[in-house]
């Protein structure tokens, strides 16, 4: 926390984080005299120096924890402590905000919601065991209050944990879980969300037809009203331009771009449309598509999305033939993936650079040719997809 907030402002901070701690940990009949004399008059001093108003009300509140703490509520000290936590989150001090977090739900023992906080941010900070202590506490919590929504949500977290340690039989049993639980509480958003989730570890594991499953079932949760379906989309049209499908892909690709607005997201999709473009044959559209993603992935401020948008181009400008444009975007894809730490996409950059030579030495590249799409289950989920996110997109642009 003093390494993230490295201001008096922090120290205030750290001073009331151990507060709340130590209220917490004392019983109730406990707490009258917890603190000494002096403490409020030194709280009340460094408040009143410090200029805060986005949390001024929150350590207000957390210094008159300290001058009556027998009168504070758990109520009260969780809400001043998830309001710092919140601030923390939005300021990218992330570990601030988990240890507020963890306040919050320390002085809030009973509430799901809180245990589900702390687990979340302890996963962006990439501390899993944190993370699965309070998602577990989480699930506990919530089945007891019969809050299936909460209680399919941090399943869904726990099983998203598994699957990045890679533990995809465990986490396919916990996605299981998260759907059984939103379809008991008849939480339309969280079914989506879990059908979605077992469609990603159906592609681990290489379970395709049952992948495909999941994700019609999935479309179908989520309608034409929720945003997530623009995710679903790009997700399924990147597993169809994988096995080759490409003019199914590019299609639901053009439906999903007009719905993305977060820039490095929209640099994503439209790497993988000129991918699509390519194995499709739509040469026009791939080489207009590959210059603006180009052009985005040399910006600053598109470095956190630039390796995987130039791998997608890179295999793109190999569908085409352009193995000048494929070598340099492979290359570059190579040098910022190993900057950014980025195993996977450079491992796959890396095999793309050796495909790349391959193909120079050979009369003819050997690249995937495209999967003929016909009438088939996948063409009318395709349609289906196509159909409600036009719809999604209609409903966006209406004020």
């Amino acid at each position: 926390m003093l390494e993230e907030i490295q201001t008096e402002l922090g120290a205030l901070l750290w001073h009331c984080l151990r507060d709340v701690m130590l209220w917490a940990d004392a019983l109730p009949q406990d707490r009258e005299g917890l603190f000494a004399p002096e403490a409020s008059a030194r709280r009340q001093a460094a408040l009143a120096r410090l200029a805060s108003p986005e949390i001024q009300p929150a350590l207000q509140a957390l210094g008159s924890l300290v001058a009556n703490p027998a009168n504070a509520t758990p109520a009260s000290v969780g809400r001043a402590c998830g309001e710092i936590a919140a601030w923390a989150e939005a300021q990218e001090a992330l570990r601030t905000a988990v240890a507020f977090a963890q306040d919050a739900a320390l002085a809030e023992p009973s509430d799901p919601d809180a245990a589900f906080t702390v687990a979340r941010l302890a996963v962006r900070v990439a501390d899993h065991a944190r993370a699965e202590v309070w998602f577990r506490r989480a699930i506990g919590l919530a089945r007891q209050a019969h809050d299936w929504r909460r209680y399919s949500r941090a399943f869904s977290g726990l099983g998203n944990l598994y699957m990045m340690r890679g533990n995809l039989p465990a986490a396919h049993r916990f996605h299981l879980r998260a759907l059984r639980g939103a379809r008991r509480g008849g939480v339309r958003a969280e079914q989506a969300a879990a059908l979605h989730d077992l469609f990603g570890v159906a592609i681990e594991t290489g379970r395709m037809s049952e992948a495909e499953r999941y994700a019609r079932e999935a479309a179908v949760a989520y309608g034409s009203k929720n945003p997530r379906l623009a995710v679903l989309g790009h997700d399924v049209a990147y597993f169809w331009m994988q096995q080759g499908h490409f003019a199914r892909s590019l299609a639901v690709f053009q439906a999903v771009l007009p719905l993305i607005e977060q820039p490095v997201e929209r640099l994503f999709v439209e790497a993988d449309l000129m991918r699509a473009a390519a194995g499709a044959g739509e040469t026009e559209l791939a080489t207009r598509v590959a210059g603006e993603v180009w052009e985005k992935a040399s910006r600053p401020e598109f470095a956190a999305g630039a390796p995987r948008a130039l791998l997608e181009l890179g295999n793109g400008a190999l569908q085409l033939q352009d193995l000048d444009l494929a070598e340099s975007a492979a290359v570059r894809a190579l040098e910022l993936a190993t900057d950014r730490r980025e195993g996977k996409t450079r491992l796959a950059a890396e095999a793309l650079v050796d495909a790349v030579q391959a193909a120079r030495a050979a009369t003819r590249a050997a690249t995937p040719k495209p999967v003929p799409d016909g009438a088939g289950p996948a063409d009318e989920l395709a349609e289906e997809l196509i159909r409600n996110l036009r719809e999604l997109a209609t409903r966006a642009a209406d004020p």
